[in-house]
């Protein structure tokens, strides 16, 4: 007969699986329950509101690393800590790759909407506005004082080839491509003004038409008179009568420097190749960078029968169809001006 197997080895068996069991139970549960706490406060460092209460700008360069990024961020104190950038950027990093440039930070921005915003490279658009009427070299100067752009513009483009408007650049962008941009888009304008021209016109090419807007751009002191303006100089030139502009007269003699209130009656008679008082027809190049308002206006000058026209000291212009009216509207225009300065 054989022996029997002692009564207590197979409950110490079944004992220890229980206990097995109920370890690999608890670990699993306490796993769950880390990885919970984990999420909820991964996504707690993540929503937080920045410390910051106002906009900064950051930059990151070329090759910057989590390392220069956090301590950029922790220096403008943008983040809470930086142990919470290196977690976040640990769980993330298969899908967050910051891109080089100039961010503005908003204030309060919390570390989820930093990462997007560097992963998405959306970075902060710089701007520059360029007013009708300034000249080339006017405009070559505020580009090179411009902030935030490489390379430099040496000599003025030329004159009447940018288009005023405002233009938007991102940090280290070149000067010359935005130059190039502001070029671009005036041969666009220009060409399409051009081909839906009035009929008649006295003007040979699209280039006379940038000549003439010139003209019209610096006479006019008040816009909703271009085109009123633009009549008085194509009757002028259909009548080859000299335009008379005193504009023309300052850009010849002080192209590259400030230009004066008023001309003497010495500057007027000073020859030179823009003088519309000494010289027929339109001066040989643009006189400034015109608006598309005036460009406009030289395309399509109002039908009138004026040939005269001086300041109303109220901003705008007294037109004229005769020398005689004109000289009254003169003698009106220097009486008013007497009065004021009588009554200063």
């Amino acid at each position: 007969v054989s022996e029997a197997q002692p009564p207590h080895e197979v409950p110490q068996k079944s004992r220890l699986w229980r206990w097995l069991i109920r370890l690999c139970i608890i670990l699993m549960l306490c796993g769950g329950l880390g990885f919970l706490v984990g999420q909820s406060w991964l996504e707690v460092i993540a929503t937080q509101k920045g410390p910051h209460t106002d906009h900064v700008l950051v930059r990151v360069q070329p090759g910057d690393g989590h390392m220069v990024l956090q301590h950029k961020l922790a220096k403008h104190q943008i983040i809470h800590d930086r142990l919470h950038y290196q977690i976040y950027a640990f769980v993330n990093h298969s899908r967050y790759v910051p891109k080089a440039g100039e961010y503005l930070i908003e204030a309060g921005a919390s570390l989820e909407d930093i990462f997007i915003q560097l992963d998405a490279g959306i970075t902060y658009q710089r701007r520059i506005t360029i007013i009708e009427g300034l000249r080339s070299f006017d405009i070559m100067n505020i580009l090179n004082e411009a902030e935030g752009l490489r390379s430099v513009i040496l000599s003025p483009p030329d004159e009447g080839s940018i288009f005023p408007d405002t233009y938007f650049y991102a940090y280290d962008d070149d000067r010359r491509s935005i130059l190039a941009r502001m070029q671009q888009k005036m041969e666009m304008l220009k060409a399409e003004i051009w081909a839906e021209r009035d009929a008649g016109l006295p003007l040979k090419n699209p280039e006379e038409l940038v000549i003439l807007a010139s003209i019209i751009e610096k006479e006019a002191g008040n816009a909703s008179e271009r085109p009123l303006i633009a009549s008085v100089f194509v009757n002028r030139l259909n009548a080859k009568m000299r335009l008379q502009s005193d504009p023309t007269v300052a850009y010849g003699l002080y192209r590259e420097q400030p230009l004066p209130q008023r001309l003497s009656r010495r500057e007027l008679k000073t020859p030179h190749r823009w003088n519309s008082y000494m010289n027929a027809g339109l001066p040989p190049t643009p006189i400034a960078n015109p608006s598309y308002a005036s460009l406009y206006a030289a395309a399509h000058p109002a039908q009138t029968d004026y040939f005269y026209f001086v300041a109303d000291g109220e901003g705008g212009h007294n037109f004229a169809r005769t020398l005689a009216e004109h000289n009254r509207n003169v003698r009106i225009y220097r009486k008013k001006m007497k009065n004021r300065s009588a009554g200063q």
